[in-house]
């Protein structure tokens, strides 16, 4: 009985030791599926948080949140509070002079009533609150942007560094068989030369879209702050069409409402008339209500019994002359408004001018992208055709290859042109002010799923 016990004991320990191991094993994979593949939408998030120059605009929207609070403090009343001890000496004086401990407390108030200057600091508090806004929303979409364009331009390099590969296997099987063909008596060596050419080359061509690949992952890993080891590729039957809607003006017209930084080159305007007014305003008279109470034993440098009093009264201050600073201020902030308002239509003009090429860029990739499709299929029957006429004899192995690098070349102009739709599209929505979260929700949607895979 003890000798069956210790080998059930054995056979239990070495379960357990198996069992441990499956366990490594799943963990191991479970924790290296995340890196396996990273689609968009988790690009995105991981961009968010980590992108350094969205991070600056984060804190700087914080800190533009403070300036109402900031500007309606010019409008408050403003209290202050102030204490003094002192010890005066006399050298010289009458006799009822004698050194004493001066004391004086007191608090103040002053409320403007009638300030043309505060009233419009005020709102230019507003304002740059609102262009803080403004310029976030910005930030959010030019993220979006920058992420679609590191991601698809990795994710395109992959798939160019796949067609390459595909292309190599493609002549290393020709070279072979034009060997085979040579050995039989029925080619040349010319046509094994013109085989090992062709296979140099496509080493070169994949050397480069190799280096290619990696420096577009760097890109996007700058990005995501994360090891890119794998990306969602774009599915085939992916809804690559015409802008919607069709007409170019009304993107632009969705770009004057939405855009924001047209909206920020807006509020400089109404940032620049509220200097205008602030600065004229030093013309005028102000107003303010003040009020104070104090606590002393000293009057004209002489000790006092303790005294306790209070006052409150209209304080009117009349500007009279400046030195001609008023009058300077108020032209410079003419100039200043008229160059915001060409700093407006210059943006205008440069949204106008990046929004239409991205919209005739979009439409001609769809015309390309349905002539290559044609291309790649008669590619696909020429290729088929040299191979079966190497056979009978009626080609030669250049033919082949000819043939095999006309493939290759559809192949690759078919891919950037479907790329090129994408991202064109993407562009189109980033200048129109209209893309959003949204929009990354959609276009992960494009994307084939690690189950399709």
């Amino acid at each position: 009985m003890p000798v069956d016990e210790n080998g059930n004991g054995k056979k239990r320990c070495r379960r357990l030791s198996v069992s441990l191991f499956l366990l490594l094993l799943a963990l191991q994979s479970a924790l290296a599926t995340p890196l396996a593949a990273m689609d968009l939408m988790e690009a995105y998030i991981r961009a968010r948080q980590h992108d350094p120059l969205f991070g600056s605009y984060v804190h700087e929207h914080e800190a533009s949140r403070t300036l109402p609070a900031q500007g309606r403090s010019f409008l408050l009343p403003q209290i202050q509070a102030y204490g003094s001890e002192s010890r005066y000496y006399y050298d010289s004086a009458p006799s009822y002079y004698r050194d004493f401990d001066s004391e004086s407390l007191g608090v103040s108030l002053k409320q403007p009533i009638f300030n043309v200057s505060r009233f419009y600091e005020y709102r230019q508090h507003k304002v740059r609150k609102n262009m803080g806004d403004a310029r976030f929303v910005s930030a959010e979409q030019d993220l979006i942007l920058r992420l679609a364009e590191a991601y698809f331009n990795a994710l395109a390099a992959e798939n160019l560094l796949d067609l390459i590969n595909a292309e190599k296997r493609a002549v290393l099987e020709q070279r072979e068989q034009a060997k085979r063909m040579f050995q039989a008596g029925v080619s040349t060596i010319t046509d094994v030369h013109d085989a090992d050419a062709r296979y140099d080359s496509v080493l070169a061509k994949e050397i480069e879209a190799r280096s290619n690949c990696d420096v577009k992952r760097l890109a996007l890993q700058r990005l995501v702050g994360d090891d890119v080891t794998g990306l969602n590729p774009l599915r085939d039957d992916a809804p690559l069409g015409l802008p919607d809607p069709e007409r170019l003006e009304t993107w632009i017209e969705k770009a004057r409402e939405n855009h924001p930084l047209l909206k920020s080159y807006a509020y400089r305007i109404s940032y620049q008339e509220a200097e205008l007014r602030k600065n004229e305003g030093q013309h005028w008279p102000s107003l303010d209500f003040v009020g104070g109470y104090n606590k002393t034993n000293t009057n004209n440098n002489l000790q006092t019994n303790r005294i306790s009093y209070g006052s409150v009264g209209i304080q009117l201050n009349l500007p009279v002359f400046s030195g001609g600073y008023t009058v300077a201020k108020v032209k410079e902030s003419r100039a200043i408004l008229e160059k915001a308002r060409m700093e407006y239509e210059n943006a205008l003009a440069d949204i106008t001018q990046k929004l239409s090429e991205a919209f005739l860029a979009v439409r001609d990739s769809v015309s390309r992208i349905d002539a290559l499709q044609t291309a790649r299929k008669s590619a696909l029957t020429s290729l088929k055709s040299n191979k079966m006429s190497l056979l009978a004899g009626m080609r030669t192995t250049i033919d082949v290859l000819n043939a095999e690098q006309d493939l290759q070349d559809v192949l690759i102009r078919l891919l950037q042109a479907r790329y090129d739709c994408l991202l064109n599209s993407v562009r189109l929505k980033a200048y129109s002010g209209t893309i959003s979260e949204r929009d990354v929700h959609e276009i992960n949607g494009w994307l084939q799923t690690a189950a399709a895979q």
